[in-house]
């Protein structure tokens, strides 16, 4: 729309020049008249061609304005601003092949306003390698127009594409605790596509059963006495009428290294490391609060229902501690995220109802935290053409900005942004989770960051200390070494 206004204004300009130029072409003031009176019937012609041309150009800037404005109007359009679009087709490449009947169905909401936009969704993952295949198309000239990835990691292997995007109407609505993930030397270069965020699940009816208010729970100490209370409860029967199956207070994975060493490590690294990107970078890891991981492995040990031999803790599978132990309120506590309601809701769906989330302590230092951070970005091809990229953004800001668009991004993930409060994630861990980010209490994620099969090592270590077989110190050091000598290979 605006671009056709500025043609008619244009138009109208060059038109008024050249009348002026025709009115005062040197005759004399006297003589105007004269020669207007004596205009040939050709220049006649030209001059109602002119305006009837103007005319032409201004009634078709005229409907598209109110095109516009009904459609701002109506619709759902909410914050986003109705743009008109040359006609243009874009690919659209995402590695999420579970979401593919979402993704078709804002594509087709979003063609209701842009119907001469077309959006080609190439949909690439599950067995399949989608870096390996968005680099065949991106060497081939086929790179797409708008690319999902996953971060620092993707920034750097794929930075001859990026588009500056820090000019985009939803960038200053990304929380302050997580817009610096989505910088590449302080330009604004990834639209969020979504969070992972987790802490302490707890079952509310549980804690509320031995007078606790979990919300009160802000602190490693306070997080401790709480434990130590529903522990006391357990033994001494005083639950047992209600939760009949309740055998301890902390379900712990032992066996699954993403959680006790890259999802419970990565408290402790963001605290040295701020950023996905300072992780990128880092040819070192100091481990500067391996103490304060230390102390929030012990007190998930501590009050495991395996506390007496903890070294069987390093048997106890994802399986058996989620479904077949807190799922089943054979304990009141576990360390996960949003990714379980589905598995709640299959095993009992009421739980879902007692959720509530507790942060990861990370003793004296940021004790009310969680850990919240951006799981994929979408990113716009800077090679695209010109049509192709004013295509691509407006699309994302759609999605971002309208009332429509926000409705279909929240029914799938919870976003880092605070103009969603009207359209709340349907996953209630989100919800419960997003009360610690709009507050600022978020440890943002810095896992993926770490050199290659640096993550795997720490899980390991964790389960040698757990398990009695090393010393964390010894953990610890491993750990450095590690890192320097797998970010140097």
């Amino acid at each position: 729309m605006k671009r056709k206004i500025m043609s008619v204004l244009l138009a109208s300009v060059l038109a008024a020049g050249a009348l002026a130029g025709c009115g005062g072409s040197g005759t004399a003031e006297g003589d105007t008249a004269e020669s207007t009176e004596s205009e040939t019937p050709a220049q006649e012609s030209d001059t109602a061609k002119e305006e009837t041309a103007q005319d032409a150009q201004q009634a078709e800037a005229d409907e598209a304005s109110d095109t516009a404005d009904a459609k701002q109007e109506t619709g759902g359009l909410g914050e986003y601003v109705f743009q008109d679009l040359e006609d243009a087709e874009i690919n659209y490449f995402n590695f999420s092949i579970e979401g593919k009947e979402l993704y078709e169905q804002e594509i087709a909401a979003y063609n209701e306003i842009h119907p001469n936009v077309k959006i080609n969704l190439n949909l690439v993952g599950g067995g399949t390698d989608w870096r390996s295949t968005l680099k065949a198309q991106i060497s081939s000239g086929e790179a797409p127009d708008i690319i999902m990835v996953e971060g620092s990691a993707d920034f750097d292997t794929f930075g001859d594409l990026l588009e500056d995007l820090s000019d985009q109407p939803w960038v200053e609505h990304i929380y302050p605790n997580s817009i610096e993930d989505c910088k590449v030397d302080g330009k604004v270069v990834g639209l969020p596509g979504g969070v992972v965020c987790y802490g302490m699940l707890y079952n509310r009816a549980i804690f509320e059963a031995c007078g606790i208010d979990g919300a009160t729970l802000d602190s490693y100490d306070k997080i401790d006495a709480a434990f130590a209370t529903v522990k006391e409860a357990i033994e001494s029967g005083a639950l047992a009428d209600q939760f009949p199956n309740l055998e301890g207070v902390v379900s712990v994975p032992g066996s699954e290294k993403w959680v006790i060493g890259q999802h419970a490590g990565n408290a402790a690294m963001a605290m040295e490391l701020k950023s996905a990107n300072e992780a990128f970078k880092a040819e070192t890891f100091d481990f500067t609060y391996a103490d304060q991981m230390k102390d929030y492995i012990d007190l998930m040990v501590k009050y495991s229902p395996n506390a007496d031999n903890p070294a069987t803790l390093v048997a106890v599978d994802y399986d058996s501690a989620m479904g077949g132990s807190f799922c089943i309120e054979k304990t009141a506590v576990i360390q996960m995220g949003q990714w379980v309601q589905p598995v709640i809701n299959e095993i009992d769906p009421t739980l879902l109802d007692k959720i509530g989330v507790l942060p990861i302590p990370m003793k004296g230092v940021d004790e009310d935290n969680i850990c919240y951070g951006i799981a994929s970005y979408m990113i716009v091809n800077k090679n695209s053409s010109d049509a192709n990229k004013a295509a691509a953004k407006d699309f994302m800001n759609w999605l971002y900005m309208s009332d429509t668009g926000k409705a279909f991004v929240t029914s799938n993930i919870g976003v880092p942004m605070d103009n969603f409060d009207d359209f709340p994630s349907a996953n209630v861990i989100s919800q419960a989770c997003e009360s610690f980010a709009k507050s600022g209490n978020t440890t943002t994620l810095v896992f993926s960051s770490a050199p290659d099969g640096w993550l795997d090592l720490l899980g390991a270590g964790v389960q040698s200390y757990i398990s009695g077989d090393k010393e964390w110190s010894q953990v610890v050091e491993e750990a450095k070494t590690n890192w320097a000598e797998l970010r140097n290979q």
